[in-house]
C-alpha cells in the first residue's frame, strides 16, 4: 500500500477524473486520511548526500535499499566529516576545528624536526648533539603517527611540509644546516631547535586553550612539558658553547 501511495501522482496523470475519484475513494476506505503536514522527508546528511550521488542515474532507492539512521544506529555523517575547500576537516561528535588545526600544524612541523635531527646523526661533532637528536626522531615520529591517525579520521589532510608556522625553519636555513658539520653544526642545530621547540609549545598552548578533543588536548599538554624540558636542556649545553 505505500508503493501505491507513492506512485499515485504518476497515474493520476494517465486517468479520467471519474477514475480519479473512485481510487481516491478506495485508498481513503482502506489507509485513512494520508498526514499532509508532515509527509515531506528532512534534508539528508551531508554523507548519506553524497553517497546518493555515486547511485546509478534512473535507479530508484527504495526504503528497504536504503538502510535509515534507526537502523544503522549511527550517522554517517557524524563519523566522517566533510573537508572544506581549505582541505580544513568539520569535526563533530567531541572534536572541533582547533584539533584538526593543531594536528595539521604538528606533521609538518615536526617533520622538520626529525629532518634536523637526521643530518645531527651524520654531522654533530659532539656525541651529546647525535644523543640529543636520535631521542628527538624517536619522539616525534611515534606523534606523527598519532596526528595522521587523528587526520584520517577527521578527513583531514596534514599542511605542506615547508609551511610557516611559529619556530619553524625555511628551507634555506635547513639547506645551511646542512652544509655544517662538526663544532659548528652543534651550535646552528642546538639554536635551531631551541627556537623550534618554542615554536611548537606556543601551538600546543593554543590547543590547550582552544581545543575540544580529549586526546589532543591531553597530547598538547604532553607536548608542552616534554618540549619546554627540551629547551631547557638545550640552554644548558648551549651555555657550555658561548
Amino acid at each position: 500500500m505505500t508503493t501505491t501511495l507513492r506512485r499515485l501522482p504518476a497515474a493520476t496523470g494517465r486517468v479520467t477524473g471519474a477514475l480519479t475519484g473512485m481510487l481516491a475513494a478506495a485508498l481513503l476506505a482502506g489507509c485513512g486520511t494520508p498526514d499532509l503536514t508532515g509527509g515531506a522527508p528532512s534534508p539528508a546528511p551531508v554523507g548519506q548526500a553524497a553517497a546518493s550521488s555515486a547511485t546509478t542515474p534512473g535507479t530508484e532507492l527504495t526504503p528497504e535499499a536504503t538502510p535509515s539512521a534507526e537502523s544503522t544506529g549511527t550517522s554517517e555523517a557524524a563519523d566522517n566529516p566533510t573537508p572544506d575547500e581549505t582541505g580544513t576537516a568539520r569535526p563533530s561528535g567531541g572534536s572541533k576545528a582547533a584539533d584538526v588545526a593543531f594536528a595539521r600544524q604538528m606533521v609538518p612541523h615536526h617533520l622538520q624536526a626529525l629532518e634536523m635531527a637526521r643530518l645531527a646523526q651524520t654531522r654533530a661533532g659532539d656525541p651529546w648533539v647525535g644523543q640529543f637528536a636520535a631521542k628527538v626522531a624517536t619522539a616525534r615520529d611515534t606523534d606523527i603517527r598519532t596526528f595522521k591517525g587523528w587526520l584520517d579520521m577527521w578527513g583531514a589532510e596534514p599542511l605542506p611540509r615547508d609551511h610557516a608556522m611559529p619556530g619553524t625553519q625555511t628551507r634555506a636555513e635547513i639547506e645551511a644546516l646542512a652544509k655544517l658539520s662538526g663544532p659548528s653544526f652543534d651550535q646552528k642545530y642546538v639554536a635551531l631547535m631551541i627556537k623550534h621547540d618554542n615554536g611548537a609549545i606556543k601551538l600546543a598552548r593554543t590547543e590547550q586553550a582552544e581545543g575540544a578533543f580529549e586526546g589532543a588536548k591531553a597530547l598538547a599538554v604532553a607536548t608542552a612539558t616534554s618540549l619546554g624540558a627540551e629547551v631547557k636542556e638545550l640552554k644548558k649545553y648551549q651555555a657550555l658553547l658561548d
